[in-house]
């Protein structure tokens, strides 16, 4: 429906035209005269209208890509594992205020691709580690995979529930070709400046947990999810629950790291200690109310920063321990069972680090042979 709104302003009249369709955002536009916003009216109404006739099921003018949204954060989103739930809930959030008014029926793969090409040159908002400016990185083709994939398996669901027969998705151009085989590990002298750094900085978890993701290979989530009940300093062990492949697995515990955790758990429980009520939960790294573990963002990138370290990530500790791991001769399979990958894909990256193992093993066997 549209509607034509005048108003009088101190250079003049103006005409605003207001087209309303149902499941489709309202569009407006002002003009001098009246015949102009008739005409205009007119025409993007009809220009709506016209593309309901490429959709053949009728609920799909009825429900839009919100509709969708809703659902599958009800029914499907809480199924997965929490950092699954994490990143997809960044992608769910642009669709839905890029796209979330359109009727299924309506939504083109032309609005798509605009949309992520707008999310493409608006950049990386995270701290740029070159210099003071932190300009914005571009978008890596790999997140930008992502979120279209994201719509992709919205509109499969959609297409599941009977709301639409078509995927606008499958008009938009797959982002493939992604070499996503990050090997940036820590050498000698980086790893010491690291954890000298780490050691003398203001937030004094910083280096345990540093240590712990170096000696362990673990994730970041990973580690500050631990309570006490997960590390047994006894038996030498620590146990991961919930994992990003929703396994529960154990990392050993080393000389340098038992130590270290010692320390930790004795300055935990001096920290909660100090509360008149024991909170129901403790965490091995604790923020400084108990409430939840430590955020330790800001300080890594500080640490990072002063240690000159360029292109690297927190992440990044976990390949410095395959990659140490590949070089000392551990097998791709002894990699996987530590890192806790379900499949030898992951790790297959490493194999080159173990080259003179698998050197060493070939000549041995040919000493035998020949």
């Amino acid at each position: 429906m549209a509607t034509i709104q005048k108003k009088e302003r101190k250079n003049g009249t103006t005409y605003t035209a207001v087209v309303r369709v149902h499941g489709f955002p309202t569009q407006s536009k002002t003009f001098k005269r009246l015949t102009d916003a008739r005409h205009w009216a007119g025409k993007t109404e009809n220009a709506i209208r016209d593309g309901e006739f490429h959709n053949v099921v009728s609920e799909a003018r009825r429900k839009t890509v919100a509709d969708i949204i809703t659902r599958y954060k009800r029914e499907i989103l809480p199924n997965k594992a929490a950092s699954t739930q994490r990143a997809e809930s960044t992608y769910i959030k642009f669709w839905d205020e890029a796209v979330g008014k359109y009727a299924l029926s309506l939504l083109k793969p032309e609005k798509i691709s605009e949309a992520l090409h707008g999310l493409s040159t608006a950049g990386d908002g995270r701290k740029s580690q070159k210099d003071g400016n932190n300009p914005k990185k571009p978008k890596s083709r790999k997140t930008l995979k992502h979120y279209r994939d994201n719509l992709e398996l919205l509109f499969k669901y959609a297409i599941r529930w009977g709301w639409t027969a078509s995927n606008p998705v499958d008009g938009v151009n797959r982002i493939t070709r992604i070499n996503d085989e990050r090997v940036r590990f820590l050498n000698d002298d980086e790893r010491e400046i690291l954890l000298t750094i780490c050691k003398n900085s203001a937030n004094k978890l910083l280096y345990p947990i540093v240590v712990f993701a170096l000696a362990t290979g673990a994730r970041k989530g990973e580690i500050l999810k631990l309570t006490p009940e997960d590390i047994d300093l006894d038996r030498g062990i620590a146990i991961f629950r919930n994992t990003k492949n929703n396994d529960t697995r154990s990392v050993p515990i080393t000389i340098h790291l038992k130590k270290v955790l010692q320390d930790q758990i004795q300055a935990m429980n001096k920290l909660y200690d100090k509360y008149p009520s024991t909170p129901k939960k403790r965490w091995v790294f604790p923020r400084s109310d108990g409430l939840a573990s430590i955020d330790i963002r800001k300080a890594w990138e500080k640490a990072r920063d002063e240690a000159k370290l360029v292109d690297f990530r927190f992440h990044d500790l976990r390949h410095s321990t395959a990659s140490y791991l590949a070089m000392n001769g551990a097998t791709q399979v002894e990699i996987a069972e530590i890192l806790g990958h379900r499949t030898l894909q992951m790790v297959r990256r490493y194999a080159h680090l173990s080259e003179s193992h698998v050197k060493d093993l070939m000549e041995n066997v040919n000493k035998k042979l020949f």
